[in-house]
């Protein structure tokens, strides 16, 4: 049975989600699936270009009303992802007020595995409107704290922050990391150590990111399988 390690405003961290049996056929399933570097098709702006190369693998949806256009694999898929989908409904379905209620605030979840390098990262962002929240599970299985890696999460953007600073102009924040969406946020952030069998799951108005992992891990890399909550369209 999972614990709740840490719960504030529309954040909540989640260890011990899985049980050791469905733990471990994730972490085979997402071990032996195949990835694309996460500009393998187009750049993904999220993703800036001194990100490094992070690894995206097959996405899933589940979608029980059959609402969404996707030509993915959907649940039940038969897989060891079903596991994890039922986790994620259960604790969303015990924190509402985070992510949502399914069939009013969401209607489906979109998710697929991720493999973070030496190197690489995630900078700075708030997910896109069309989600009620999102999660991230961890699931390699070892992480030592100089690692890196963490999660950051940050409170709500506040827009009053831009009325403080000096008028010098801005580019596109993935062009030269010098956008308005940091100046509204506010520089002090929750860090959430990606330990293993470790679920996060976070409200649509929280900025967040993801550290460089550190030269430190060596071979280790930074296992997660994500999803955002979709809105019904």
């Amino acid at each position: 049975m999972s614990t709740v390690s840490l719960r504030q405003e529309r954040l909540l961290v989640a260890d011990g989600l899985l049980g050791a049996s469905s733990l471990a056929a994730l972490r085979d399933h997402v071990a032996l699936s195949d990835y694309r570097g996460v500009h393998g098709q187009k750049w993904d702006r999220v993703w800036r270009l001194w990100d490094g190369n992070p690894q995206r693998g097959p996405s899933v949806y589940y979608d029980p009303d059959r609402r969404f256009d996707h030509k993915v694999p959907a649940y039940p898929t038969g897989t060891a992802m079903d596991l994890l989908i039922d986790a994620v409904r259960t604790q969303s379905a015990l924190h509402p007020d985070i992510t949502g209620v399914e069939g009013v605030d969401w209607a489906g979840i979109y998710l697929c595995p991720w493999l973070y390098p030496v190197g690489s990262a995630l900078s700075l962002h708030q997910d896109a409107a069309k989600y009620t929240g999102s999660f991230t599970f961890f699931l390699h299985l070892r992480w030592r704290l100089h690692w890196g890696g963490e999660l950051f999460v940050y409170p709500p953007a506040d827009p009053a922050r831009l009325g403080s600073l000096p008028g010098l102009g801005h580019d596109h924040p993935w062009m030269s990391d010098d956008g308005p969406e940091d100046d509204m946020i506010a520089d002090v952030a929750v860090a959430i150590s990606p330990s293993p069998n470790r679920l996060v799951l976070l409200g649509e108005d929280r900025p967040h990111r993801v550290a460089r992992v550190d030269q430190n891990a060596g071979a280790h890399v930074r296992a997660s399988i994500a999803g955002f909550f979709l809105r019904a369209p």
